[in-house]
């Protein structure tokens, strides 16, 4: 087993959690539909957390090239995946029986919590990209998508407007999609 294969095992345990979190998530919110009310936000902004999260493990295959020789080079590279994990828990609402909840204000109550966390996310994710060997061809590309989607999630930390909010989510679901087209899985 290659170095690789084992850092990738631990690797997948770790984002099947981050999936397992938001899609147990979906589940609860789907059992307590009577008593939810304004779902928009989350619904939004966890399909967003799905797909950033199913991006982000496809792009893994590129470390396969990767010689990791220090625990530092494997624990960067561990680190946006730990991230996606505890974003997951913030995001989720915790819903108890027979309670009604209404997912517009817990939004803004964990928003920046959860938008300091993707804000991470994308650093951390950025931040191994050194180690992979077409790093000086592909590095605009990678650093673009950062550049377009780090500021406009760091202004949901100052506003409580909800046509910015709405906006920003309208904004990063079209990137997302559009990129999911255009994009070959090495400039993930």
């Amino acid at each position: 087993m290659s170095k690789f294969e084992f850092i990738m095992m631990f690797v997948s345990v770790v984002v099947a959690f981050a999936m397992s979190e938001l899609l147990v998530g979906w589940g609860r919110l789907v059992r307590a539909r009577e008593r939810i009310s304004k779902p928009f936000f989350m619904v939004g902004w966890s399909v967003w957390l799905l797909a950033v999260t199913n991006f982000h493990y496809l792009g893994f295959w590129e470390y396969g090239q990767v010689n990791f020789r220090t625990a530092a080079q494997m624990l960067l590279f561990l680190a946006a995946p730990i991230m996606l994990v505890l974003m997951t828990f913030v995001f989720t609402p915790e819903i108890r029986y027979f309670q009604k909840i209404d997912l517009e204000v817990h939004y803004f109550k964990i928003k920046n919590w959860f938008f300091v966390m993707v804000i991470l996310f994308f650093l951390l994710a950025r931040a191994s990209d050194p180690l992979l060997p077409d790093y000086q061809e592909t590095w605009f590309w990678r650093i673009a998508g950062t550049l377009m989607i780090v500021p406009s999630l760091t202004i949901l930390l100052f506003t409580k407007n909800k046509r910015v909010h709405y906006g920003v989510l309208f904004f990063n679901l079209v990137l997302l999609f559009w990129s999911s087209y255009t994009l070959n899985v090495r400039n993930l």
